[in-house]
């Protein structure tokens, strides 16, 4: 086979097809389904207290002694504790739903495999901001109109992760179909 680089390329870097809606919407469960049962299934092991207390709990109570030393709060393994009040973070409020969501989001769509590693590592490190965001949000919250707490907490937090999630993945999915066009042929 006598075939020119430019062939090949042409003929290798043709978008592919996306998956049928079912299969991509399988997937997605699938996916989500493992990554939840298996994560339940850590429930008061070594693995979620490191999860909530050493990846979610201590960077929320740097932030907080950064932003307002006087306050000196001190994390202790899924409390943010300080005088004047503090929160108990459980599971749940760690984020790790809101990261599966994007596995299986990245799971269910056909993309190259570096846009897809490249996405779901800038994907999850969003997720941990913004759950810091929250987290910091919900303890000075808690502390000045307690009354506000379980809506910030319950509803508004949560609704305003997924929306964010959801549109970093459909930006990133778009920005994908772009990047995978094949270029028009030049006309000489």
């Amino acid at each position: 086979m006598n075939e020119s680089f430019d062939q090949f390329l042409s003929r290798t870097d043709r978008p592919r097809k996306p998956f049928p809606i079912w299969v991509s919407t399988l997937l997605f469960l699938s996916v989500f389904f493992i990554l939840q049962m298996s994560y339940n299934a850590s429930r008061g092991s070594d693995f979620e207290h490191f999860i909530i207390g050493d990846l979610t709990v201590t960077p929320s109570a740097a932030v907080i002694n950064l932003l307002t030393p006087t306050v000196n709060v001190k994390a202790l393994g899924n409390q943010l504790i300080a005088p004047g009040g503090g929160i108990t973070v459980l599971k749940g409020c760690e984020g790790t739903e809101i990261m599966f969501m994007l596995v299986a989001t990245f799971a269910a769509v056909v993309m190259p495999w570096r846009r897809r590693l490249s996405g779901l590592g800038l994907g999850i490190l969003l997720v941990f901001c913004l759950n810091q965001v929250r987290l910091v949000m919900l303890f000075y919250v808690y502390r000045s109109e307690p009354s506000l707490f379980n809506l910030l907490h319950g509803t508004v937090g949560p609704i305003v992760l997924v929306l964010c999630v959801a549109l970093y993945a459909f930006y990133w999915m778009g920005d994908s179909r772009q990047a995978t066009k094949p270029n028009a042929p030049a006309n000489s």
